[in-house]
């Protein structure tokens, strides 16, 4: 294997002009980079990534903490943010907590220890010991999906109170009177509590009130076994909003399976315009978030972080589109 003497001898320079090319330091001619780097292509050298890294304090890796691989908004968020950081010359690292918030506190310690440069963390919750974690993070840490900037933590979120209001302002205007939500656990202030109740308020500016709000997890599986039961207990109703696609589906084929015909006897709202939407039967109508655009937005934030900018950028608030569809 080639040596950085070896280098050093065909290109005609010394080891420590060999070094400061390795390492991109300043002072060294663009002509004897030129022979520095053509001498290591053709000598085979190969630089010690680990060594460059403790000398420059930079790993050039990000950390990336998802709550479930499979989701179409973790997929798409991925996507958006890997593109930023791919320009920028970061390196991925992806870890999946599986929706278990001790493992959100687990992989921030252990990003920290791996010497990552920065953290994006695609939270589902933010309680206090996260936001302990974030706040003792040695690096910087940006929130997606919840509102972190109460504790000036940097935070990318979608316009959830005003998703959930333009879902019970869509469903009235079709002539729904009664309205339920089905929702995901209560500490998800995004998904269950802001989008819930946005929904609450436009029946109220209408005079009505919300026939239920019920909770389960993000599955198309309890989306379809809340429906079962609430079909039973609710024959009035006319009108639902799931804070999912996901979730929605799996209601949707509850009502099907129970006679209604959903569209004309009961309507269904998602949120996310998951494929899924687009292909079940009836088709899905939902709102369209835009994920790529919500990972974009955290890595070029994160960028910013670590390179000392931005200080001053506490949250960016991602709007949405109508997608109407078959089921409302």
């Amino acid at each position: 294997m080639s040596s950085l003497h070896d280098v050093a001898k065909l290109a005609g320079v010394s080891k420590s002009t060999v070094s400061r090319v390795v390492n991109d330091e300043y002072g060294v001619k663009e002509s004897t980079k030129i022979k520095v780097l053509k001498a290591i292509s053709e000598c085979g050298y190969m630089v010690n990534q680990v060594a460059k890294d403790l000398k420059s304090q930079k790993t050039n890796l990000i950390g990336v903490i998802v709550p479930r691989v499979s989701s179409h908004a973790t997929a798409q968020g991925v996507d958006g943010l890997s593109a930023i950081f791919e320009q920028a010359g970061k390196h991925v690292l992806l870890a999946n907590t599986h929706q278990d918030h001790a493992k959100e506190l687990e992989y921030i310690q252990i990003f920290n220890q791996k010497r990552v440069e920065g953290i994006v963390l695609y939270a589902t919750h933010l309680d206090m010991p996260l936001v302990k974690a974030i706040q003792q993070s040695n690096v910087p840490v940006v929130l997606v999906g919840q509102d972190g900037s109460l504790h000036d933590i940097p935070s990318i979120v979608h316009d959830d109170l005003r998703v959930g209001f333009e879902a019970g302002k869509r469903l009235i205007a079709k002539g729904c009177q009664h309205i339920g939500f089905i929702g995901v656990q209560s500490d998800d202030v995004a998904v269950d509590c802001l989008r819930s109740q946005g929904l609450e308020q436009a029946l109220g500016i209408n005079n009505l009130t919300l026939l239920f709000h019920v909770r389960g997890d993000f599955s198309i599986e309890s989306g379809y076994l809340q429906a079962k039961t609430l079909i039973a207990q609710y024959p009035q109703l006319d009108g639902l909003f799931c804070a999912t696609d996901r979730i929605a589906v799996g209601a949707v084929k509850a009502l099907q399976e129970s006679g209604v015909q959903v569209g004309s006897q009961i309507k269904v709202l998602g949120v996310g315009n998951d494929e899924l939407a687009f292909v079940s039967n009836p088709s899905l109508s939902t709102f369209n978030y835009a994920f790529d655009k919500a990972g974009e937005n955290a890595a070029k934030m994160l960028l910013e972080r670590i390179a000392g900018r931005g200080q001053e950028m506490s949250k960016v608030v991602l709007t949405f589109q109508n997608i109407e569809r078959e089921t409302g």
